[in-house]
Parts: C-alpha cells; structure tokens; sequence
C-alpha cells in the first residue's frame, strides 16, 4: 500500500480548515437506494432546485428512475466524477456509497430518510435549508473519516482486490456457532491469542456500529486509531484494545483440530469480503484515502450521541427541559 502523505500527519482541525478554502463544487450527486427510502422525496423538484442554482447535476439509475427521468447512470459512475455526492438513506447507504468512491474523493452529504442517522445525521425535513447553508451561504465544515485497507494472503491461492472501510473489518466463523481462535501481531509484535467467536477491528467511525454492541468503546471521529475488539471472546479478561492509526496489523487464523476445515468469513462494512482459512492471515493498515463528510456549520458529534444514544433521557423519566 502507498506510504503517508505530507497532510496526512496534519492536525485534523488545520485540514478541515485548508479543505474548506479549497472546496469548489460544481458537479454534484444524486444517490439513493429505494428499499431505504420510508418517505419519498421528490427528486425530480430537488434536480430542479439544484440546476436553478448553476450546479451540475447527476442521477445514479435508482434515482433517476424515482426522479421520473431517463437520464441516469451507473452509480459508480456518477460518484466518482462528482465534487459532492448527495446521499439519500441511512447508514448503509453511506458505506455503500464509500465503497463506491475513488482516489480523489468527493464529499458525501448525508440525508437520513432511512433508520439509523450516525453518518446520513440530516433529517429529511432539514435538506433545503442544509443545502442553502452549504452551498449557497458555503456554512460547512468537512470531516476527513479515516478508512481501513486489508490485505489478505491465502496459502496457495490469489489474494483477493478488496475495498478499503470506513467503519470495520470483521473475521467471524460460518454457519456453525464456534469459536475461532487468531493470533494477532502489531508492527510484528505479538500481541496474542484471542479465542472468540470473532474479531473486529474499527475506525472512530466504526466505534458506533458494530463495536459498540460488541462492548466497544465510544471514539471521537476525529482521532487518529484504531479498535480492536474481540467478539464474546473465551477469556473474559480480553478486552477491547485500541492502537495508533500507523500500526499494522497482522492477524493469522490459528490452527484449530478441534474444527478442522472451518471457514473464516472476512466482511468490510458488513460487506462480502472473501473466506479463510487455517494460516491464511489479514494485514490492516490505515488507508492513505479518507472519507471526507460535508455538513452545516455548528453539527455537533456529541449531539448526534444525544440523540441517537438517547442520552437525552432523564434517569427517572421523561426528557431533561
């Protein structure tokens, strides 16, 4: 994998800053999967509103089918030759979305017309007056989300090309419900053994998803590590473990005569990676493209905890005034 930037070692608010004095959109997005969608949106007005604007316009098929037009493409397409990309769904739209994009990037706008609002945290009723502070007023601030690259090596075969992650890599047994046993190496170290029923490792993004309700901790976005986090591992004494972003990690399926022939199953954001192996392994590092997330002025992370955590809640019920 490519080594570091020169802005990759930047503290993160000086980035945002030189991002938000370079940004210039002029070609934008439109994506959304229809199985997301509770409530419709009139995509067909929302075109309308952006060209009114001198924006270039693009539909990927689904929302060019929703839009009542025949002009859409590939979504791969249509994200890649976009400055931003607007997203209409929760947060599995977002990652598939991220899975989508390419070297350069664009920014992704979220728009939360799905379930779960961690990434799309845009609720639908607030997308024109968010779209007048960002594009018209430029009111934004960018966060740059950093994502996971794997590599996978497979005794005796190729390895497979795989998307870099914004929110995890997961390893986890089949069908069956057994334990897996991983040796885990940082910077060809070893760290240990860990005997669980799998193994997480996660971005700050990822610290909401997967992780968490896996015993993870909670991770300011912004902060440059890594989780590690063992699924209901054997030895309760096996802890969630986070590292510097720079580390590599090396993680080896361990030998196990007590299943022999068991698959290991590796997902990149809950998505289909490939299957494994006794001995294959898997190395991580942090990849040299980030995520970058568009959003008014003033949005909070800990307000979206709030709200999404329902911290809100009073102890004895009811919410605090």
């Amino acid at each position: 994998m490519p080594g570091r930037r020169p802005w990759d070692t930047l503290p993160p608010r000086l980035i945002r800053e030189i991002q938000h004095v370079a940004t210039n959109i002029e070609r934008i997005a439109l994506t959304a999967w229809a199985e997301a969608q509770k409530n419709p949106l009139d995509f067909a007005n929302l075109t309308a509103w952006l060209k009114e604007r001198g924006f270039e316009v693009h539909l990927d098929l689904d929302t060019a089918r929703m839009a009542g037009e025949e002009t859409g493409a590939a979504r791969e397409e249509v994200v890649k030759r976009a400055d931003l990309v607007i997203v209409f769904g929760g947060d599995g739209s977002m990652l598939r979305t991220a899975h989508n994009i390419g070297e350069e990037s664009p920014l992704l706008l979220g728009i939360n017309t799905g379930h779960l609002g961690f990434l799309a945290d845009i609720p639908q009723a607030e997308l024109y007056p968010a779209l007048e502070r960002i594009l018209i007023k430029k009111e934004f601030s960018i966060e740059s989300r950093m994502r996971l690259g794997a590599e996978v090596q497979i005794n005796g075969g190729a390895p497979p090309a795989l998307s870099d992650t914004l929110n995890d890599i997961v390893l986890t047994t089949g069908p069956l419900a057994r334990m897996v046993e991983f040796e885990v190496q940082m910077e060809g170290r070893h760290l240990g053994y860990f005997r669980a029923d799998g193994l997480i490792v996660a971005t700050p993004t990822g610290s909401t998803a997967y992780s968490l309700s896996a015993g993870g901790p909670l991770v300011l976005p912004d902060l440059n590590v890594m989780l590690i986090n063992p699924i209901c591992p054997h030895t309760l004494s096996n802890r969630p473990i986070v590292v510097p972003a720079e580390t590599e990690l090396e993680i080896t399926i361990f030998p196990d005569t007590e299943a022999e022939g068991r698959e290991v199953l590796l997902t990149l954001d809950g998505f289909p990676g490939c299957e494994l192996e006794a001995g294959d392994s898997v190395k991580i590092r942090k990849s040299r493209t980030p995520v970058r997330i568009i959003r008014p002025k003033g949005a909070d992370f800990f307000q979206t905890l709030r709200e999404k955590l329902l911290w809100e809640t009073h102890p004895r019920g009811g919410r605090k005034t």
